[in-house]
Order: C-alpha cells, then sequence, then structure tokens
C-alpha cells in the first residue's frame, strides 16, 4: 500500500469514525430516553448507563451498512469537493486503481466486523441483558457461587452454564434426608425449561441409594420441577440477536436436533455472516456516488451529498424489507441474507461503468 492508498483509507477510516460517532450518541440518547421510563428500585439511572454502553457496539453492528455508507460518500465528497479526485485522474491514475485503493479498507472492514461480531459486541450485549434482568428483578443472589442455585427444603438445584447463551446445561439436582445422608442425585447435560415451572432434563444420569446400595439409571429424557420458569429466572430468556456466530450455530444445531423451531435462529445466523459482506458492498455502492468526476460547486457538494446518502440509505431500507418478506415466503435463509450484497454489488457494477 502506497502513500496514496494510505491517505484515501485515512479519509475514509475518518468519516467512517465521525459517522459512527454521531450515530451512535443519536440512538443511544433514545435508547437512555426509553430505558429511564423502566427506573424501579433495584434498578437506577447507573444500571441504565451501563446497559446503553454494554449495548453500543451490537447497536453499532445494526448500523454499520449505514454508517459506512454515509461515512464513504463523505469522504470521497470532501475529495472530489478539493478537487483531489480529479488531481489524482489527471496524474494517470486509471479508475481500476483507485477502485482497489477503496476496496482494500473495505475488505479490512469486513474482517473487523467479523472480529467485532464474535469477540466484542455479542458478549458484552449478553453481559448487558443479563445485569439489566437481574438489576430490574433485585435478584443478583442467584450468581453467587458457580452457577444458578436453588434450595427448596432439602432438594437443591443448581444450572452451572448457559449454552450458547440460552440452553441451560451441566444440571445436577440433589436430594438429602434429614440427617444430610445423600438420597439422590441427578445430572442432566441440558434442559428444556417450561411456563408451568416444570424442566424437561436430557440426557440424564440419576443416582438414587436404596438399601444402602447406590443405583445408577441413564435417561434420553426426565421431567421434573417445579424449578423456574423462562419469566422467573433472569438469565435465560437472553435474546438470540445478540449471540455470538458460533453460538448461534450451536444454537441452531440443538433447535434441529430436538425438534424446536430454528428458522429464526437460523435466519439470524445467516444474517450475521452476510451483515459484514453488506457493509463492504456499501462501500463500494458509495464510491461512484462520492467520487463522481464532475467539478462540484459547494452547493452542488451538499446536494449531491444528500442525493447519494438518500438513495443510499433507501437501497438499504430496501434490503431490509426484502429480507423480511422473503422469509415469510420460505426462501432459504442463505440465499435471503445474501441477496442484498449481490444487490449492492451488481448496482455498484452499474455505477463504476457509467463512470469510464
Amino acid at each position: 500500500m502506497n502513500r496514496l492508498d494510505r491517505y484515501i483509507a485515512w479519509q475514509l477510516v475518518k468519516d467512517w469514525t465521525l459517522v459512527w460517532i454521531v450515530m451512535s450518541a443519536i440512538f443511544s440518547l433514545l435508547a437512555i430516553v426509553d430505558e429511564l421510563e423502566r427506573i424501579q428500585n433495584h434498578y437506577q439511572t447507573a444500571d441504565v448507563v451501563q446497559y446503553i454502553l454494554y449495548t453500543l457496539p451490537q447497536r453499532s453492528m445494526d448500523l454499520v451498512p449505514v454508517i459506512v455508507l454515509l461515512g464513504t460518500i463523505l469522504a470521497l465528497a470532501r475529495l472530489n469537493k478539493n478537487s483531489e479526485i480529479i488531481a489524482m485522474r489527471a496524474a494517470g491514475m486509471p479508475l481500476t486503481y483507485f477502485f482497489r485503493a477503496v476496496a482494500v479498507p473495505a475488505l479490512l472492514l469486513v474482517l473487523l466486523l467479523y472480529g467485532v461480531s464474535e469477540y466484542v459486541s455479542a458478549p458484552l450485549y449478553q453481559k448487558a441483558e443479563t445485569e439489566k434482568s437481574l438489576a430490574r428483578t433485585g435478584r443478583t443472589n442467584l450468581l453467587r457461587g458457580k452457577g444458578l442455585w436453588s434450595v427448596n427444603n432439602l432438594h437443591f438445584f443448581n444450572v452451572r452454564t448457559l449454552r450458547h447463551g440460552k440452553i441451560p446445561s451441566d444440571i445436577y439436582l440433589f436430594q438429602f434426608a434429614p440427617d444430610g445422608r445423600l438420597l439422590n442425585f441427578i445430572y442432566a447435560e441440558t434442559a428444556e425449561p417450561s411456563k408451568d415451572r416444570e424442566w424437561e432434563l436430557r440426557d440424564v444420569t440419576q443416582k438414587t441409594l436404596e438399601d444402602s446400595t447406590l443405583k445408577t439409571t441413564f435417561r434420553k429424557e426426565l421431567a421434573t420441577g417445579p424449578f423456574w420458569s423462562p419469566e422467573e429466572l433472569p438469565v435465560l430468556p437472553l435474546p438470540i440477536t445478540g449471540m455470538t456466530l458460533t453460538g448461534l450455530y450451536g444454537y441452531v444445531e440443538y433447535l434441529h436436533a430436538t425438534n424446536q423451531n430454528w428458522q429464526r435462529a437460523e435466519q439470524l445466523f445467516w444474517q450475521k455472516i452476510a451483515l459484514p459482506l453488506t457493509a463492504g458492498a456499501m462501500v463500494l455502492l458509495a464510491t461512484p456516488i462520492g467520487a463522481s468526476l464532475r467539478s462540484q460547486r459547494s452547493t452542488a457538494f451538499g446536494s449531491n451529498l444528500a442525493i447519494g446518502a438518500g438513495l443510499g440509505i433507501g437501497f438499504y431500507l430496501l434490503i431490509q424489507i426484502i429480507n423480511t418478506g422473503s422469509s415469510l415466503v420460505g426462501i432459504p435463509p442463505a440465499i435471503v441474507a445474501f441477496t442484498p450484497t449481490i444487490l449492492v454489488l451488481a448496482a455498484t457494477g452499474w455505477l463504476f461503468s457509467r463512470m469510464r
């Protein structure tokens, strides 16, 4: 990457950051106003601020195609307004070279977005939802010790982990006699809680003390309870929108294996895969819009910038409608998810052909 490539990349990064700051401030302010209405005894202003900060990366991921679209248009339109693009072309820069100078930062952005989605935004989002739910219910004691504990007389119930942030896993049940002897022990790999507080344990190992003899049995499923319902256990109903790609993949496999409704989770999985690619395609789409080779006066700069941004955002919103509508008519989720990227790239190719 030579000095000119680095200069163009820096202009893009600078305006991507500027647009991200502005849009994050606007949408975070709206989120704060919405959350302030939910303040109660255990959920105070400090909890609201913490929740907004933790969910900011996920909120930014949802907006990233629009952010990079506006940032790219702004950066290239400024270069064009200052006649820098005209100077580059006059110095002999071919159109393909200029396209490559923009495509390289776009590719790096795509890779960065995958990393942020997997290791930053999703974990922080799940942490935010968990702590918000615990703060609002005032039952922070549920997280003391290893996992989640419930005690009912001489029965102890322990959920060690939540697989993929959704599925109760590594579940232990202990039943003791009044003199402290362990009468019954149950271990289950996973479980599915119901609204009537009954739990369907799966892949169960049960050890029972009968006449001083420990008897071990294995079961595929075992219904037991009452324990927590999904509404009563604040860390269970985490939205799947904040799950990582790997977590979503495992969750879809789990739903398939247990014959549960998996369509929504699979659709979200493919949308998360396609989102960074769509953002990269949006950068390329904004390039011919922002880098029009005609000289522009300051008034034309503003109007062209507004028209380009409006067209780009309208196109993005149209794609969102296609996503929703296509899923309703039974089109495979992978095809629906990658349709925006393909359409954006097709529009980009058409606009670039008109720049020649």
